[in-house]
């Protein structure tokens, strides 16, 4: 998980905390979530523990796992999980005009096919 994931899981945590019902979401995240994780878990006494788990493990479950719990949210508590997405949405969205945005202004200041052609066969 990226940090950006990780800042939203943080902005979030207190939400979460109040509404997220954790052992709903575990048949969904069976990519994401070992035997190992599912019981601890479900062993903790209160939902906000069993919430505070499942935040404390999503981070380390490599990039994967914050489009899976988006995705799973959207489907079990789709009030938690469309902020979320419209937040990791505007991410990408922000990292896609500035990969255009670069790319556009790489171009035009090469203006020339010549010129491109002259940059690959520098490489």
């Amino acid at each position: 998980m990226d940090d950006k994931h990780r800042d939203i899981l943080r902005r979030h945590w207190s939400s979460f905390r109040r509404d997220l019902e954790p052992v709903k979401l575990l048949p969904y995240l069976v990519d994401v979530l070992d035997a190992t994780d599912d019981q601890g878990m479900k062993v903790k006494a209160t939902r906000e523990e069993q919430t505070d788990k499942l935040l404390d493990i999503l981070p380390r479950r490599g990039p994967k796992a914050s489009d899976d719990f988006v995705k799973t949210l959207r489907e079990v508590q789709p009030f938690l999980g469309t902020p979320l997405l419209q937040k990791v949405d505007i991410f990408h969205y922000s990292v896609w005009c500035f990969c255009f945005n670069s790319l556009n202004n790489f171009l035009y200041d090469r203006k020339t096919p010549a010129s491109l052609q002259a940059l690959f066969e520098q490489e």
